[in-house]
């Protein structure tokens, strides 16, 4: 089994990635194969709304992007990992989110492979369980277009600085036994 981390974090090793860490850990553990990914270190640019991708195969901008989307074709299980900002995905996400737009057809179909799982791990610093299941609810639906299930999702309130996140070992053994959950 291969499972992709996504970490959209900009800061390396922030408590979002961190988090994402743990999961990939419980499912090495579990005897997955496992790659993390830094979204910040990708050439992943913005969507221009020129709707090519739904005249031709494909997005028309030369970036990172694909490359990306290839790596998760081949995986099993995707787990996305974001800080909640402003009581919204980070800046750094929206790109990689918007440009799936071009994996769907005109009819809003999609060769992508379908009936891989997805968890969605975030972190956030004061904002609470209002502010956390709307984008909760969003991810899992944007990825629900690609046939991503829904594989579960872990959340962690009060990381304001890098490394909060270890102030926390119920959440840390929690994403570790989602991790080793993936593999079944």
């Amino acid at each position: 089994m291969k499972i992709i981390g996504i970490a959209t974090t900009p800061r390396k090793g922030g408590n979002s990635q961190m988090l994402v860490e743990h999961i990939l850990a419980g499912a090495e553990k579990a005897g997955a194969k496992t790659d993390l990914i830094r979204i910040s270190k990708l050439d992943i640019k913005p969507c221009l709304g020129c709707g090519a991708c739904k005249r031709e195969d494909g997005c028309v901008q030369k970036d990172d992007f694909d490359g990306l989307m290839k790596k998760i074709a081949k995986a099993d299980a995707v787990v996305f990992g974001s800080p909640l900002y402003w009581g919204r995905l980070n800046a750094q996400a929206y790109p990689l989110i918007d440009r799936c737009y071009s994996l769907l057809k005109a009819d809003f179909s999609t060769d992508f492979p379908k009936g891989k799982k997805l968890v969605f791990a975030m972190t956030s610093g004061g904002m609470g369980a209002e502010a956390v299941e709307p984008v909760n609810t969003y991810v899992k639906h944007i990825f629900s277009f690609l046939g991503f299930l829904d594989a579960g999702f872990i959340w962690q309130n009060h990381c304001f600085s890098p490394g909060d996140l270890n102030n926390f070992p119920d959440t840390i053994k929690e994403a570790e036994k989602l991790g080793a959950g993936l593999v079944k």
